[in-house]
């Protein structure tokens, strides 16, 4: 993984933080941990998320059926939406 700060793919490692691996990037200094969190749901929970609210489904039945807060699925929607604004303003241009 580059660095989240600078995308500099020099990196050297740093310790271990709660065991979790530490890197140091070369270029900028910044420390970060690569890892994912333990609690992260994987990217095809939320596909399915956003697939289901396009179905019609509402953010609280999308959460019972995949098991997750509907806060959640509500940013995972958001999220997604940024994402595809942020697209079609790129395309106009």
């Amino acid at each position: 993984m580059n660095c989240p700060k600078c995308k500099s793919a020099h990196k050297i490692k740093r310790g271990i933080l709660n065991r979790k691996q530490r890197y140091c990037c070369k270029s900028c200094g910044y420390h970060y941990t690569v890892m994912r969190k333990k609690t992260a749901k994987p990217d095809a929970m939320k596909k399915q998320a956003l697939h289901l609210y396009l179905e019609g489904l509402g953010f609280r039945a999308i959460g019972r059926m995949l098991g997750v807060s509907h806060v959640s699925v509500y940013r995972w929607i958001k999220k997604f939406g940024e994402t595809l604004d942020s697209v079609k303003s790129n395309g106009n241009r």
